[in-house]
């Protein structure tokens, strides 16, 4: 299944691969095995779902005149959504101007992948049949089978990045593909032979992120491993809204 002497195929332990396993938005342009696909999906298909309903299903698009029409719908949509959020996040801005920064390498490999969206290897639409009215927790039941299907594409040396890219086109999606009103798109993830490379993913510090006893409270244990490299995430901080006023 793997080309030999390919480090990206090496056997990956289970830890490793969680702290490994990066979105990967660049794809060797190489089709992706039928068995290969038989292997993702069957690990995506181990996770756990409420009262194991399994509601999970999974449509693969690849090379089929439906699969080329709802990846061109979602590509154009993925590049209209890239366009908002680089110029509502200030991507040509500050440090985004700045060669080679972390900022301007992001928005050089989200130009790349939306640019060459509808050329993915292979397009997957996860779905979640629902058995009742939609509830907060509904993605407690699709959302670790995405995850396992991330961590077996890594596993088996090709990579993967879930995104939203279908949600302003769902409409369309529905009629092409012919998915019922009572399904719900979660996700759309793209799949292929890495051009790059995995690697160690830059995380903020267990300390900033893992409470004891209470909220903001860090636990003493929660140290990362010697080595681990870290990284800010998240928008910027929004001040806390101020107390509500004492009735006089």
């Amino acid at each position: 299944m793997h080309d030999d002497g390919d480090p990206a195929a090496d056997p990956v332990g289970l830890l490793e691969g969680l702290a490994t396993t990066r979105a990967i938005r660049r794809y060797r342009d190489e089709d992706v095995p039928d068995e290969a696909l038989q292997a993702m999906l069957f690990a995506a298909t181990r996770a756990p779902t409420g009262s194991n309903r399994q509601p999970f299903r999974f449509l693969v698009l690849r090379h089929g005149p439906k699969a080329m029409a709802a990846k061109q719908l979602i590509a154009e949509s993925a590049r209209r959504a890239w366009a908002t959020k680089q110029a509502s996040d200030g991507y040509a801005e500050g440090s985004g101007a700045v060669a080679d920064s972390p900022k301007a390498r992001m928005a050089d490999t989200m130009r790349t992948y939306v640019e060459r969206f509808e050329h993915v290897p292979v397009l997957v639409l996860p779905c979640l049949v629902r058995y009742r009215d939609p509830t907060p927790t509904e993605g407690a039941s699709i959302y670790p089978a995405c995850q396992n299907l991330l961590l077996a594409a890594r596993a088996l040396g090709y990579g993967g990045v879930l995104t939203g890219f279908h949600v302003a086109v769902e409409s369309e999606l529905r009629v092409l593909l012919e998915i019922p009103d009572g399904v719900f798109m979660a996700a759309t993830i793209t799949l292929g032979r890495p051009a790059g490379r995995h690697g160690p993913v830059r995380r903020r510090p267990l300390a900033e992120v893992v409470f004891e006893e209470s909220w903001d409270r860090p636990a003493p244990w929660a140290v990362d491993p010697a080595g681990v490299s870290h990284a800010a995430a998240g928008p910027p901080s929004r001040p806390a809204p101020a107390p509500p006023e004492a009735a006089p």
